[in-house]
């Protein structure tokens, strides 16, 4: 739950310099975890075509902001964090908030379903657009580029399976370049996707996967029936040739989808996945998709009968304990100390 109270405090602390305070109370905020619910501007957009090539409505969407819980010289780094298809869950703001306070981060966990009146799209990813969640970090990058406390050129963002998703495509021009069309020198530092669907994630254009070039490290489960890993390797690898030294990835043999779960391993029957399905690349310019390695067109009419054919339902998810949750841990800290956000 929030703490206004502390949270208060702390915003004092760093906008009048009582960095001995903050320390005060750093253990009582990593025993309580303060954060606090700040709303900011966004928009809705219908698809992820609109996300390429059109222009989106006003909405408000509201995250949880939680401060470093270790001094921090100077302006502040950022983690965004993007929720995936059950919505906010636990582990995003009791455990990953907390573990990138004490690397010295802020976080901003976005809450892309409940101010659209939806707890989760497991079950239907109709829902909520596809393009919500990516919309909403670049905002979310925004807003916290125009805090004085904040880095600006230091904002990163780790999401997961549909978060991950955002996380992926945040890295690409063309949805910056619309989505904040007033803010075209404004990116991401870095991108962590963890366990991201990449059936029909591979964009390109000019026959360029488009990027802007920040650092990029995927964390993939060996065993996700969700979002196959398989469908990520061949994307990451060729992104790689064009981004050399830029992109990495990590397969955790065994890990199901949502290995940083912590309770338990489950199935749900009505879980809908994109598995079974051939992967599409989406040119960008023209938003023509083609199937992958065939290189045949698959016309904006047939998309409906592709997917009702390959589109099936039941997905495991979650761990037995803690093991791949480290293991990702300690990927993602040397991969931040790698590009140097971290001592």
């Amino acid at each position: 739950m929030p703490y206004p109270f502390f949270s208060s405090i702390v915003r004092s602390c760093y906008r009048h310099g009582g960095i001995g305070l903050l320390l005060s109370l750093s253990l009582l905020t990593a025993r309580a975890h303060a954060d606090e619910k700040i709303t900011f501007p966004s928009a809705d957009f219908s698809d992820k075509y609109q996300m390429a090539l059109g222009s989106g409505k006003p909405r408000e969407i509201f995250g949880y902001l939680s401060m470093p819980t270790v001094a921090v010289a100077g302006k502040i780094p950022v983690m965004v964090i993007a929720h995936g298809s059950g919505g906010v869950e636990p582990k995003e703001r009791n455990f990953w908030a907390p573990y990138f306070n004490q690397l010295g981060f802020a976080t901003f966990v976005v809450d892309s379903f409940t101010p659209r009146g939806v707890t989760r799209t497991v079950d239907d990813q109709t829902l909520v657009s596809r393009a919500a969640n990516t919309v909403d970090a670049f905002h979310a990058l925004a807003f916290l580029a125009a805090d004085a406390r904040f880095d600006a050129n230091r904002i990163g963002i780790i999401g997961f399976s549909r978060g991950g998703n955002a996380a992926n495509e945040t890295a690409t021009l063309t949805f910056r370049d619309n989505v904040l069309p007033q803010h075209k020198n404004l990116q991401f530092a870095f991108h962590i996707p963890m366990y991201v669907g990449c059936q029909d994630g591979r964009y390109r254009k000019n026959n360029s996967f488009d990027k802007t070039g920040a650092p990029m490290l995927f964390l993939l489960g060996g065993s996700d029936n969700y979002t196959p890993a398989a469908q990520c390797v061949g994307l990451i690898t060729d992104m790689q040739q064009e981004y050399p030294g830029v992109i990495d990835y990590r397969v955790y043999d065994g890990a199901n989808h949502g290995f940083d779960g912590d309770y338990g391993v489950k199935y749900d029957g009505l879980g809908t996945t994109s598995r079974d399905c051939a992967v599409l690349e989406i040119d960008l310019k023209t938003w023509t998709r083609h199937i992958t390695g065939s290189g045949e067109l698959l016309p904006a009419a047939k998309v409906g009968e592709f997917y009702k054919k390959c589109v099936s339902r039941g997905v495991t998810f979650g761990a037995a304990n803690t093991r791949y949750r480290e293991m990702a841990k300690q990927d993602i800290e040397a991969f931040l100390r790698k590009i140097n956000m971290i001592n």
